[in-house]
This record gives structure tokens, C-alpha cells and sequence, in this order.
């Protein structure tokens, strides 16, 4: 009936396929299955006897670290060579049952280990334990007795054996795995050739049944599928012509080729790599064998492994290159996740850079020409969860999943290996370590020796130097009585200085008091005479007063700076530490010298910096007396342009004589005068020296001004700093300290807002009013006087208006003057002194009393209870003026009547003297009418204002 029966080529067709798609599915059941066992066989080889590889070294690791702790303990008697030890006492018989059970089908293997297992805690019972136990108690007999025979090293030295007969054994049990899988193979192989034969046989009786239907294309593959399986080469593939369901066949024969063959070309290359892994014996020549198989599967050209250090970066380890010239091809060293391998290792993954940019990375070159790089990739190295390492390669071309695939397993196997060289090489350092400490143990003893007779020689040297110094110290007995004597000769010569010292203040103070006092007379009248209140001079004999007045001062400048030359010289100069307000001192700096720019048609400008503190604390007196020198000076050598005084906080100050690390202010005085040439700029800092003889003969001067300056600068921690150009210009930078906190915190600082007393004592000396309570008050050269207490400044503002009134027309006193009418009192033995405050006091309607001693005096006031004030002079016949104030306030009534201390001695012991003996005021010798006027009125208002509160 079949044969009877027609069928379709298209039912033949799909009928004969159907016979070989079975075949097909039969083979491939077949090849699946062996695939899979292979895969289960080469896994077995990874993960079980890589495994027994690496405890058995951590085994033989242990025992290594259990010895060379037990002798270095007993050698040193260090504890920390019982770390290993006691560290590996305790680890090693986890991975001892961990071994064990990885060989549990192998009773050969297990009863080896047990015999391991057994010597490990004989030696630890026996040489181990008893050894440390001896070195704790200190029984060195013991050690010595013990050491003597050593059973522990017989011990030792047959672990080893044991280890290396397991370890071979296990080499050889994975060597016959691979040998039994690589003959699997093979009989896979043939197995594969039958089937192929059958399906051939299978295939041609199909193709023979429709070879009437089947056009050409059916037979060229049917014979492409013959010879195939007649020739059993896998490399062969079907020449597939037509685009038909025959054509589909063909395709997907190739594919399935392709596929099988790659499957066992990856499967011996793995095996081969893991071969060649085991082969090395350091870290670097293991990652070299890696870069070699990348460059041999994926035709890298250029690769780098690092490693990670104990330091915790990674440091280059191997480098594969494609030429002589890239030897030393990428970074040494890099930290985590530094470019694209730092990153791949904080990731833990592969990463791939493509394309790349024609600047990122080299060409290829050779002999024909060169060619680009078109991918990066980079892949951490991790092994139990820890990166180990890193790889990058460079490619020619981007990597297909496929070769990803095979590097990653690559790179997995790698992983393991490079984790068990890194182990070995730590258990050879370890013992390398032991080795050397042994031979510097030994090398110490015997300096050791060396040194004990280098100090008993040393001892008897130690015996001669004694005698010796004995000697020495006989000699030295006799030098200190010599010194002692020369001491006491020099402590004579230091007395005779302090008592000729005390002689030079003295004459200092009489000289200054013998000149002052005619000079004074002199000032006054001459004032007196060059304001013509009665008209009766002519224009050229005010001249003439003006000029004599004018040379007084200059005279009185003169012994004010021989006072501060020889004041400074002597060692005498004080510095008062007190508040200085920046702001209030330039602005008085501003209006002295306001008029002398205006005069001489030049600029005055002056400048604060923002980092300028608003108070500070150092010796204002001392201060404006520098800053007037200078500025003083600037005027005087500048023609055109003008002076700048710039005032800036500095951190630091460094010049060729000074330096100072700590915060200074600078007051800087520029000008744009004659300048001074380098060769005179020391010289004008010395005492009565200027820049030559032809500057003192155009400009005038002492010479004394800036030598005074210097040496103030430096009683204030400070210097002068000159910078100039000759006929350009000069920069004087004057620098202080600038402390912004009280030095003397313990004395507080007076309230500024307290009413002012009568008996409070006042001291107005040269545009200043300090008086003895703490109050200030600052007074301007053109008499108008600022009282720093807010409660008295609207009523001393009234005054001075008064005052100025009246000084505008002194000749006609109004009948509001509160000097008109008062009476006063004049204490001074030189008539010429009374004579000129006479003269100037009377134009105001005052009445005046004269006394030239301290006796007459009392007695005028025993007399006269009408007395408004006393002007009083202190150096004077058989009373001085200290004596006769302490009389005048225990006599009745004149406990608050102002004094004013009218005297040549300058000198700041007479101030404070004058405070104890009741002074109220105190002014010194020449006197400035104006100032003597104002300071009257002001303390007749103030004892007015007194009488009319009670």
C-alpha cells in the first residue's frame, strides 16, 4: 500500500528532514551530556583541588608560624613573637578539618592527613607548649636541656615530608583528572565521528529516496555532508549556495561547528593557563604569563597588571608591551579609583572604553606603517570577595561578549593562583625574616662583648681625666679669687658711675631750670611786645619781637631735645603704657600741621588703613613726639608737592638691623622733597649730624631730632625705617608693637564719664591735659582745650569762647571776663619771671599779689583770705614750693584753691612731686601766655562753678 502510495517532494522533504532533525536531537543530547560532565570535571578541578592546594599550604603555613614563633620567643623573650604562634594554634585545625573533608572520598589521602594531624599536635605537645612554658618560667636549664636533644625539629622536618608526599599526591590525583577528562574527549570525539557517520548514511538514503525532486543545490550539500562525516575534521564547514530550507540546514550545521569547536577550544586553553599558573613562583612572572595569553587570544598589544600594596595602592606588577620603545609602558603606581583601572577596582567590574580619541593613547607601529587603538579595557582581580588586583589592556578593536566571556574566566583562575604565590612568598619571607633575626641575635652578642671591654677601657681613661680635672679645679680656685677680686673692682667703678650719673640729672635739671627761667621772661615779654595791645609800637618793632620771641623757641626746642639726648643716653627715659585712640591722635596731627602746609603751598594728606585697630597701648606722648619730628622734618626739605602720613597694620617687619614677627603698626611719613643719598642715610640718625654742611647752612636744625627719634623708636620696641631716592623723595616708616590688649590688665581704666572734682589735679603740657585721677583733655596749639568728660564739655566750649573774645581784644576787658576783678597770687624769687605775668595778667583787670619766697607767702595768706589763685614757682630761697603747697592746704580755707606750678625743672620726678605736695596744676618753664591765660580762667570757672553748688 506504502509502495503504491505517492508522496510529495515537499512530504519527502520535510519526512527526511524529520529522520535527521531526530538524529540531530539524539547527537546533540549526547554532546550536551558530555559537555556538561566536562564542565562538572574541569569545575572539580577549580574548586576542589585548587582548594586542597591552598589549605595544604596553609597548613604547612601554620606549622611554619608555630616554629618560628615557639624559637623566637625562646631566643628573645619578646611576646609578640606569640602572636603567629598562638594565632596559628588556633587556625590551624579548622583548615585541617575543612582539608579533610575535601578529600573525604579518598581514604589514602584522609589516613595521610590524620598521620599529619598527629605529628602537628605531638610537636605542639611535645616541643611547642613545653619550650614556651620553660621561657615563661625562666628556666634556662631547662632550654638548654631541652634544646639540647630538639625532638621538635625531627618533628618539624617529618611535617614537611608528610606535607610534600600529600601535596604530590594531590599534583597527581589532578594531573590524572585532567589526563582521564582530556581521553574523555577523545572518546567523545569518536563517538561524535559514528553518529556523524550514521547521519550521513541516514542522509544519503533521504537524499537518494527525493534526489528526482531535489535540484543541484540538495546534492552539493549532500555531498558537503558527506565528506564531513567521512573526514571527521570539525574544521570543515558545509559551502552553503543556496538561500532554501537546504541552504538554513547548512547554516545552522556551521553554527553548531562553530559552537562545539570553540566550546573545546576554550575548554584546553583554560586547562593550559591554569598549567602555565601553577608553573610560576613569584607575583610578577605570574602576571606576565596572564598579559601573554591576553595578547595571544585577543591580540592585545599593549597590558599592565597591578597589584595592591600593604600601603593600600597599587603598584605596577607586569607589563606586556608590542615593541622595545613601550618597555615602559604605564603609570607605576596609582590609588583607588584613578583612572579607568582605579575605577573598574572600586566597581569591581569589567569596564571597556571604546572608541577612543586619536590623542588618548599611542599607535602601533611597523615596518608598513602604523595604526590607532580603538579600545580600553580593565577588569579587577578579586578573589573570596577582595580585589587583589587589576589588568588593563589596550585593543585594536572592541572585545565581542565572547572574548569578555574567556577573560573573565581567565582572569578567575588567575585569581586563584596569584592568591596562592602571594601566600607562599609570605611564608618565605617569614622565614627568611626568622633566619636573619637568628643571625642579628648572634651578631648583637657579640658587640655586646666588644663593647664590655671597650668601657672597661674606657673606665680606666674615666680615672686619668678625674686626676686630671683635679688638677684643673685647683687652677680654677685660684682664677675665681682672682675674678672675685676684679668683680669687686668693677662694682667700685659701677657706683662711681651711678653717683656721676646722679650728678649729670642733677646739673641737667639745675642747667635746665637757670636757662628756662630767663628764657621764660624773655618769651613772654617778648609776646607781649609783639602783640602791641597798646598800639604804641611801630610795625618794625613787632617785627622785632616777633623775631626775638621766635628764637626763644627755638632755643627752648634745643634744651627740650639736649634733655631727651641725655635722658635717653643715661638709661632715664621712661615709657607710660596707656590707650592711645589712632583716630584722635592723627586728627591732632592733622590740625598741627594743617597752617604749615597751607604756608609753604603743599599738599597734607593723611591715611588709615582698614586693618588699622581703633586703640592700642603704648606711650602716646613719646609717639606724637616721633611723629612731629618727622613730619616736621618733611615740611621743612619739601619745596613742592606735599607730605602723606599713612598709618597701616602689618604682620611682620624685616629690615637689615630690626626684626619682628609679631603685628606692628607702621606710620609711614612720606614727602616729595630733596631726598637723601645713600651714602648719608646712617648718617643722619647720629646725634648733631645732618646730610652735609650745606643742608644744615640752607634748612637749619640741630641734628638732634631724628637721632632722638631713633632711640625712642627703639624704648618702644619699634624702629625707623628710611627708604629714599636723592631728588625724588623720602619714606620715614615708623613702626611700634601694636598691642590691642592692656599689658597692665591689672590696673583698670578710668571711667570716662565720672564728673569732674576741684580737687581733681590737672597737668596741661603742649596740647595735652592729663590730670592725676585719669581725666584728659586735649588742647590745640591755638588755645582750644577738649575736656574728655562729656559733662564738662558744653560748659569748657562756653569758656573758650569767652576766652577767645577777650583775647581778640585784650586791651578792653568786658565786665563778663571771669578773670576781671580776681586776685592772684605770684610766688617767684626771679623778679623778671613776676615781672612779665604781671604785665600779661594786669591787661585783664586782675589784681595782683607778689611773694619771691615760700615764708612771704604763708604770711600774705595768713593776711589775705581773699586769694582766688596761686601761681607758684618751685625752686626758691628758704622755702621751695613743694614745702610752702603742703603748708598752704592745711591752712584754713585754701584746701581747694588752685595751684599752678609755674617751673624751669622739667624732669618727671618734679611733676609727681608736685602731685604729693597739693598741686593742681602743674606747667614748665618758657610759659606760653595764651596757655597760662586759658588755664587760669579754666580753674577760676571750675572753683566758681564749686561755690555756686554749695
Amino acid at each position: 500500500m506504502l509502495k503504491g502510495a505517492k508522496f510529495g517532494i515537499r512530504t519527502k522533504i520535510v519526512a527526511g528532514y524529520i529522520v535527521i532533525i531526530v538524529c540531530l536531537g539524539i547527537v546533540l543530547t549526547m554532546m550536551s551530556g558530555r559537555m556538561n560532565q566536562l564542565e562538572q570535571e574541569s569545575r572539580y578541578i577549580n574548586d576542589h583541588d585548587l582548594e586542597v592546594h591552598n589549605l595544604t599550604n596553609m597548613l604547612e603555613k601554620h606549622v611554619l608560624d608555630m616554629e618560628t614563633g615557639q624559637r623566637g620567643f625562646v631566643l628573645t623573650g619578646e611576646e609578640s613573637y606569640l602572636e603567629p604562634y598562638n594565632e596559628s594554634v588556633s587556625r590551624w585545625e579548622s583548615d585541617y578539618n575543612e582539608l579533610y573533608a575535601l578529600v573525604a572520598g579518598n581514604q589514602l589521602q584522609q589516613n595521610n592527613l590524620q598521620t599529619i594531624r598527629t605529628g602537628i599536635e605531638t610537636w605542639i605537645k611535645d616541643a611547642g607548649t613545653p619550650a614556651i612554658t620553660m621561657k615563661q618560667r625562666g628556666d634556662t636549664a631547662g632550654l638548654k636541656s631541652f634544646f639540647a636533644s630538639d625532638p621538635g625539629k625531627q618533628q618539624i622536618d617529618q611535617l614537611r615530608q608528610e606535607l610534600d608526599s600529600f601535596r604530590n599526591s594531590e599534583k597527581a590525583l589532578t594531573s590524572a583528572r585532567i589526563e582521564a577528562a582530556a581521553q574523555s574527549n577523545e572518546r567523545m570525539l569518536t563517538m561524535m565521528i559514528g553518529v556523524w557517520i550514521l547521519l550521513a548514511i541516514i542522509s544519503i538514503a533521504t537524499a537518494l529516496l527525493i534526489a528526482r525532486q531535489i535540484v543541484g543545490t540538495i546534492r552539493d550539500v549532500s555531498d558537503t555532508l558527506l565528506g564531513i562525516a567521512t573526514g571527521g575534521n570539525l574544521r570543515t564547514r558545509i559551502d552553503v549556495t543556496s538561500r532554501d530550507e537546504v541552504g538554513e540546514l547548512g547554516d545552522a550545521a556551521n553554527q553548531l561547528l562553530d559552537h562545539v569547536q570553540y566550546e573545546n577550544w576554550v575548554k584546553d586553553q583554560i586547562a593550559q593557563a591554569a598549567t602555565r599558573f601553577q608553573e610560576a613562583t613569584d607575583v610578577d612572572s605570574l602576571s606576565a604569563v596572564l598579559l601573554t595569553k591576553g595578547n595571544k587570544w585577543f591580540g592585545t598589544p599593549y597590558g599592565i597588571v597591578y597589584r595592591k600594596t600593604a600601603e593600600g595602592y597599587w603598584i605596577k606588577a607586569a607589563s606586556f608591551a608590542a615593541s622595545e620603545s613601550d618597555a615602559e609602558l604605564g603609570a607605576s603606581r596609582l590609588q583607588q579609583g584613578e583612572g579607568l583601572t582605579g575605577q573598574s577596582i572600586i566597581e569591581r567590574r569589567m569596564l571597556e572604553l571604546h572608541p577612543l580619541s586619536d590623542e588618548y593613547v599611542r599607535t602601533i607601529n611597523s615596518g608598513l606603517g602604523h595604526t590607532g587603538l580603538q579600545a580600553m579595557i580593565a577588569a579587577p582581580i578579586i578573589f573570596e570577595g577582595r580585589v587583589i588586583a587589576a589588568v588593563e589592556f589596550a585593543l585594536l578593536e572592541p572585545m565581542t561578549d565572547k572574548q569578555k566571556h574567556l577573560l573573565q574566566q581567565l582572569i578567575d583562575i588567575f585569581a586563584v593562583t596569584l592568591h596562592s604565590v602571594m601566600t607562599r612568598m609570605e611564608v618565605e619571607q617569614l622565614y627568611r625574616e626568622s633566619q636573619s633575626l637568628n643571625h642579628e641575635l648572634q651578631a648583637q652578642s657579640e658587640e655586646l662583648q666588644v663593647q664590655s671591654e671597650e668601657l672597661q677601657a674606657q673606665t680606666e681613661e674615666l680615672q686619668m681625666q678625674t686626676e686630671e680635672l683635679q688638677m684643673l679645679n685647683e687652677r680654677l680656685e685660684h682664677g675665681k679669687m682672682a675674678a672675685e677680686s676684679t668683680a669687686v673692682e668693677l662694682d667700685k667703678y659701677a657706683q662711681q658711675l651711678q653717683v656721676s650719673s646722679r650728678y649729670k640729672s642733677e646739673f641737667l635739671a639745675n642747667m635746665s631750670h637757670e636757662l628756662r627761667t630767663p628764657l621764660n621772661s624773655m618769651l613772654i615779654l617778648s609776646q607781649i611786645l609783639s602783640e602791641n595791645g597798646n598800639g604804641n609800637l611801630t610795625a618794625k618793632e613787632q617785627e622785632y619781637a616777633s623775631i626775638i620771641h621766635s628764637s626763644g623757641k627755638d632755643l627752648l626746642n634745643l634744651i627740650n631735645d639736649i634733655l631727651d639726648l641725655s635722658k635717653v643716653e643715661a638709661g632715664k627715659m621712661q615709657i607710660e603704657i596707656n590707650p592711645i585712640s589712632i583716630e584722635a591722635m592723627l586728627e591732632q596731627m592733622e590740625r598741627s600741621f594743617r597752617e604749615t602746609a597751607v604756608q609753604r603751598e603743599l599738599f597734607f594728606k593723611v591715611e588709615v588703613e582698614e586693618n588699622v585697630p581703633e586703640l592700642v597701648y603704648s606711650d602716646e606722648m613719646r609717639i606724637q613726639q616721633v611723629l612731629r619730628n618727622l613730619l616736621s622734618n618733611a615740611f621743612k626739605f619739601t619745596q613742592t608737592g606735599g607730605v602723606t602720613l599713612q598709618v597701616q597694620k602689618v604682620n611682620r617687619v624685616q629690615t637689615s638691623s630690626y626684626e619682628s614677627s609679631q603685628p606692628m603698626l607702621a606710620f609711614s611719613v612720606s614727602d616729595t622733597g630733596i631726598g637723601i643719598s645713600a651714602e648719608n642715610r646712617d648718617v643722619i640718625f647720629e646725634a648733631f649730624r645732618q646730610a652735609d654742611g650745606a643742608t644744615a647752612r640752607k634748612y637749619g636744625g640741630t641734628g638732634l631730632g631724628l637721632s632722638i627719634s631713633s632711640q625712642l623708636a627703639n624704648l618702644l620696641g619699634g624702629t625707623i625705617h628710611l627708604e629714599s631716592k636723592y631728588g625724588e623723595g623720602s619714606i620715614f616708616t615708623f613702626y611700634i608693637p601694636c598691642m590691642v590688649t592692656d599689658p597692665h590688665s591689672e590696673h583698670a581704666i578710668f571711667e570716662m564719664n565720672e564728673p569732674l572734682h576741684m580737687n581733681r589735679t590737672v597737668f596741661m603740657e603742649e596740647g595735652s591735659v592729663s590730670s592725676a585721677d585719669g581725666y584728659e583733655y586735649n588742647a590745640s596749639s591755638e588755645g582750644d582745650m577738649f575736656v574728655q568728660s562729656s559733662r564738662e564739655r558744653s560748659s569748657f566750649a562756653a569758656l573758650g569762647q569767652e576766652s577767645a573774645a577777650e583775647q581778640a581784644q585784650p586791651g578792653q576787658p568786658g565786665g563778663t571776663d571771669i578773670l576781671s576783678g580776681r586776685k592772684i597770687l605770684i610766688v617767684d624769687d626771679d623778679i623778671r619771671n613776676v615781672y612779665a605775668l604781671t604785665s600779661m595778667l594786669e591787661r585783664y583787670n586782675m589784681n595782683i599779689v607778689i611773694s619771691q619766697n615760700g615764708r612771704d607767702a604763708l604770711e600774705i595768706l595768713h593776711m589775705d583770705q581773699n586769694i582766688d589763685l596761686i601761681l607758684m614757682d618751685i625752686m626758691m630761697p628758704e622755702l621751695d614750693g613743694y614745702e610752702t603747697m603742703k603748708t598752704v592746704r592745711n591752712l584754713y580755707g585754701y584746701s581747694d584753691v588752685p595751684i599752678i606750678v609755674l617751673t624751669a625743672k622739667a624732669m618727671k620726678e618734679d611733676r609727681e612731686k608736685s602731685i604729693q605736695a597739693g598741686a593742681t596744676d602743674y606747667m614748665s618753664k618758657p610759659l606760653h601766655m595764651q596757655d597760662v591765660l586759658q588755664r587760669v580762667r579754666y580753674w577760676l570757672h571750675q572753683q566758681t562753678a564749686r561755690s555756686s553748688a554749695r
